[in-house]
């Protein structure tokens, strides 16, 4: 596992927009995630985290997969949300590469609370070797 401190290698984004507590698993095609909803989230609607946290968390997953690249989001498709998770929940995403052609990547992401699925959509993910750590 990863810690706060090497997350902030693998992502642009910095506190308190870092939507990433741990990196489970991580290998050259998928990544898995963890993120326990502080109260401090900047994106908090009352106590829920609404479509732009989720999709926050999803495409900081897919940088994972990228890792010292700059990963930009270039699409978004068929975000389907059965329901917002709640602060002090645990969201738990995985995401896929189900494509790649060239910098260009589509990834299938699926978030959860504990085993319910709760968010899925594919990411279109585009790289660039420069480095994120700067």
């Amino acid at each position: 596992m990863h810690s706060q401190r090497n997350i902030l290698s693998y992502i642009p984004q910095r506190p308190p927009f870092v939507f990433i507590d741990t990196i489970e698993e991580l290998s050259e095609n998928s990544a898995r995630t963890r993120y326990a909803i502080p109260e401090t989230c900047p994106l908090l609607l009352e106590d829920i985290l609404p479509l732009s946290g989720l999709m926050e968390n999803a495409a900081q997953t897919c940088s994972v997969i990228a890792g010292n690249r700059v990963a930009y989001l270039g699409a978004v498709k068929q975000m389907k949300v059965t329901r917002f998770p709640k602060v002090g929940e645990m969201l738990q995403t995985e995401a896929i590469v189900t494509q790649q052609m060239l910098n260009i990547s589509l990834i299938e992401c699926t978030t959860r609370v504990q085993n319910e699925t709760i968010a899925t959509t594919t990411l279109k993910i585009a790289t660039i070797e420069e480095d994120v750590t700067r």
